[in-house]
C-alpha cells in the first residue's frame, strides 16, 4: 500500500508542475489538494479504528500529526482558490515534494536490521 501511495504522490507532483507550466494553474492547484486530502483521510481512517486495534502510541502519534495535516490541507485549498498566487502554489508544492521525499526514503530505502 505504501509503495502505491508513493507512486501516486510522485506522479501527482510531476503532473501538478507540468499543468502549472502549461498555464493550467487552476487544475494544477486542485490536483495538489489531493495529496493532503489523502493524507488526512488515511489519518482519520487510522483514528477511527481506535487505540485498541492501532496501539496506544500510534493512536496518540496520529492525533499529534492530524492538526498539521489539516493545516496543510487548508493551505493547499487556499492555493487552489487563488490560482494566480503562484508563490503559494510553489510553497505548497515544495512542502508536498519534501513530504513525498521522506515517504520514498522510508518506503524504498529504509532497512531496519541486518
Amino acid at each position: 500500500m505504501a509503495v502505491l501511495f508513493c507512486w501516486f504522490a510522485i506522479v501527482l507532483l510531476i503532473a501538478c508542475a507540468v499543468f502549472h507550466f502549461m498555464r493550467k494553474r487552476s487544475l494544477a492547484c486542485w490536483l495538489l489538494v489531493l495529496f493532503p486530502a489523502s493524507l488526512c483521510a488515511r489519518l482519520l481512517l487510522d483514528l477511527a479504528r481506535g487505540a485498541e486495534k492501532l496501539g496506544q502510541a500510534s493512536y496518540h502519534s496520529d492525533l499529534r500529526v492530524l492538526p498539521f495535516v489539516l493545516a496543510f490541507l487548508a493551505i493547499t485549498v487556499l492555493a487552489a482558490l487563488r490560482p494566480n498566487w503562484r508563490w503559494l502554489f510553489w510553497i505548497t508544492w515544495l512542502i508536498t515534494a519534501s513530504i513525498c521525499a521522506v515517504m520514498v526514503l522510508l518506503t524504498f530505502f529504509w532497512k531496519v536490521g541486518g
